[in-house]
């Protein structure tokens, strides 16, 4: 479990940088695909290795579009639960000071980036087992 751990924080990170210069790119015309995380955002989604297997042993048979709207919901969760755990820690990285936020601490817009994300996660958790497996 500690090495999928590593993974799925790798991966966050990873992903967040990418998403981060994308929307750079897209929002500021930004060529330098500038992206950025916080250290914090590992043990994050580090927590996909100890959460996932629970979730989709139970949603298994569900329509993909039904597991999407669980993934989703659960990533608002997670995300709200540590940014409130992070605020009062005053290092929290993220904050939405939109009216499409709930507290600053989960954004709205990102909804269809939570659902599409639950969804990669089942297509790529075998590969990580199995990397998991072979280190």
């Amino acid at each position: 479990m500690l090495t999928q751990f590593m993974i799925f924080g790798t991966l966050g990170m990873m992903a967040e940088v990418v998403f981060n210069s994308m929307k750079g790119l897209l929002a500021e015309r930004s060529y330098e695909l500038k992206g950025h995380t916080s250290v914090w955002m590992f043990p994050i989604y580090g927590l996909i290795a100890f959460v996932f297997p629970l979730v989709s042993f139970r949603l298994g048979s569900l329509p993909w579009f039904v597991r999407g709207i669980i993934y989703m919901l659960l990533f608002y969760i997670v995300e709200y639960a540590t940014g409130l755990i992070l605020r009062k820690l005053k290092v929290c990285p993220w904050n939405y000071p939109t009216k499409y936020s709930l507290n600053g601490l989960i954004y709205f817009p990102y909804a269809p980036l939570w659902f599409f994300a639950g969804l990669g996660v089942e297509r790529i958790y075998p590969t990580v087992l199995a990397l998991s497996r072979a280190i």
